[in-house]
């Protein structure tokens, strides 16, 4: 029995940092589809999976700026997979790059400075350099999704940004006590 619960537990780690680099990698190509595969289905009864395609595809591109990740090699950190209530749970922690350009020159500090701010009000402790030749801002960030297996993916591995600033969404899929069980 004990064999068997390491078996299982070693493909469930295997198979999360396969799904979890499938993941970092449909997102660097814009792969919408994919992207919203890999989303855990309690996501899509708080908003429909067509609307969450638009919503990304407006923010990756839209009449003001174009949003590309800047692809390196991802360095992710596993948490310890945690058996809790109605499934397994893992945070998955790792760095990640972003370029934001902009399609009307910003020639202006105090433009540059308000952007700036903006973008640490939504990326807090991140990074941001404003690179004049692409007329972008350059963005690193932390970022952290959880990975979740249960019964509403079948046992397979999906995820969910964690981002503080969507309470609401993380609270359709993810308890405040399996938060906090799970550092977050």
């Amino acid at each position: 029995m004990l064999l068997v619960s390491v078996v299982h537990s070693a493909q469930s780690v295997d198979d999360l940092k396969r799904d979890t680099k499938s993941l970092y990698e449909a997102t660097y190509n814009m792969a919408f589809d994919d992207i919203l595969n890999f989303t855990h289905p309690l996501v899509f009864k708080f908003m429909q999976r067509a609307d969450m395609y638009g919503a990304m595809d407006s923010a990756f591109q839209n009449d003001n700026y174009s949003i590309r990740y800047v692809y390196s090699t991802p360095h992710f950190d596993f948490s310890d997979i945690k058996a809790l209530e109605n499934g397994l749970y893992c945070v998955v922690s790792y760095e990640n790059a972003i370029r934001m350009t902009y399609e009307k020159p910003i020639n202006s500090e105090a433009t540059q400075q308000k952007i700036k701010e903006s973008i640490h009000k939504n990326f807090p402790n991140s990074i941001v350099t404003f690179e004049k030749d692409r007329n972008a801002f350059y963005i690193v960030k932390n970022d952290k999704l959880v990975a979740i297996a249960d019964d509403f993916t079948e046992g397979k591995w999906k995820f969910i940004s964690f981002d503080p600033n969507y309470k609401e969404l993380l609270d359709a899929v993810i308890t405040e006590k399996i938060r906090t069980q799970l550092g977050l």
